[in-house]
C-alpha cells in the first residue's frame, strides 16, 4: 500500500493551459474526453494538487481542475476583496470556454463552497457532487472570529514567505497515515502558491457560508471527511452532508485533509464508486 501510495503521489499532472477571460488570465490542467470532471482545490492546493488522479480518470472523464484567480498562472482578482461567487463566476466562465454542460464536480477543502456557489449559479450543471474535507466558512460568524480564522491560515507568511510557511504548516494538514513522500510533495504545492492569491482566498473564507449555500446543491452527493482531519473535523461534514437532501457520509480512518495526495487510490476509489453509482460517463456534457 505504501508504494501505491508513493508511486501515486509522484506522478506528473498534464502540462498548464491558461486563457484570457475578461482581461485575466485563467489558467487549468485537463485531460481526457468525454462527461466533464472538474476539481477544485482548496487554499493549501492548486490543480498540482490532482496530479495522481489524471490518468486513472482521464480514461472516462474530461479531467478539468483550475488554478483559482491568483494561483498558478491565474491572475489575481482586482481588488483584494473577491467573494465566494467571483471564484465560482470565474470557474463558471472557464467551464463555458470549454463548453461543458454539465459535469461531476469535487470541491476539496475551501473548494467546497465554490463549489455550492457554482451550483446557484449554473443550475442543472452538477451531475454529482463531491464534497472532500468541506469547510464552512466564517460568513456567518463575528468579526473577532473571522480575523482569528485569518490569522490562523496566515500566521508566519511576512516572515518566512510561502517557501518556510509551507514547511511549517504542510505536516498539520495529514493524517497518520502519510508518508514523507506526501508529506514533501504537499509542501512542494504549497510553497509554489503565490502570496497574494493565497493571501485572497483565504479572506474569501471570512465570507463564505456553504451552510447557507447547500440548498443549490440538487445532486446525488458525497461528503468525504478524514479521521485525523484537524481543519474539517467529523462533526462538521457530517453536518454539511445533513444538510443536503441526497447526500452519502463516508469517514476515512488515517487521513487528514488532502486525501488526494494522502491517499490516491482511495480518493479513485471512494470517488469512482460515486460516479458510477450515479451514471458516471454516461451523459453528456459538453456541446
Amino acid at each position: 500500500m505504501k508504494a501505491e501510495r508513493d508511486a501515486a503521489t509522484a506522478l506528473t499532472a498534464p502540462a498548464p493551459r491558461s486563457v484570457a477571460i475578461a482581461g485575466r488570465s485563467l489558467s487549468w490542467r485537463e485531460k481526457g474526453d468525454g462527461v466533464a470532471l472538474v476539481l477544485i482545490h482548496g487554499t493549501g492546493g492548486s490543480s498540482e494538487s490532482w496530479a495522481p488522479q489524471f490518468g486513472h480518470f482521464a480514461d472516462k472523464y474530461q479531467v478539468i481542475a483550475w488554478d483559482a484567480p491568483g494561483y498558478g498562472a491565474s491572475d489575481p482578482f482586482q481588488p483584494d476583496s473577491p467573494a465566494c461567487e467571483d471564484y465560482a463566476a470565474a470557474l463558471a466562465s472557464l467551464l463555458d470556454i470549454r463548453g461543458v454542460m454539465s459535469a461531476h464536480i469535487v470541491g476539496h477543502s475551501i473548494g467546497a463552497p465554490i463549489a455550492a456557489a457554482l451550483c446557484r449559479q449554473r443550475v442543472g450543471l452538477a451531475l454529482t457532487m463531491t464534497l472532500l474535507h468541506p469547510i464552512t466558512g466564517y460568513g456567518m460568524a463575528d468579526e473577532a472570529t473571522r480575523l482569528a480564522g485569518y490569522e490562523a491560515r496566515t500566521n508566519g507568511i511576512d516572515e518566512t514567505g510561502m517557501a518556510g510557511f509551507a514547511i511549517a504548516r504542510a505536516p498539520g494538514l495529514l493524517g497518520a497515515a502519510a508518508d514523507d513522500t506526501c508529506a514533501q510533495a504537499v509542501t512542494e504545492i504549497m510553497t509554489r502558491i503565490p502570496e497574494r492569491g493565497y493571501r485572497q482566498l483565504v479572506a474569501m473564507m471570512g465570507t463564505a457560508d456553504l451552510m447557507g449555500d447547500l440548498d443549490a446543491i440538487d445532486a446525488p452527493t458525497l461528503v468525504i471527511a478524514g479521521g485525523d482531519d484537524r481543519i474539517a473535523p467529523e462533526t462538521s461534514c457530517r453536518a454539511i452532508a445533513d444538510g443536503i437532501a441526497d447526500s452519502e457520509f463516508r469517514v476515512l480512518d488515517g487521513i487528514g485533509h488532502y486525501l488526494s495526495l494522502e491517499d490516491p487510490a482511495l480518493f479513485r476509489r471512494a470517488v469512482g464508486r460515486h460516479l458510477d453509482k450515479h451514471g458516471g460517463a454516461a451523459a453528456f456534457a459538453t456541446y
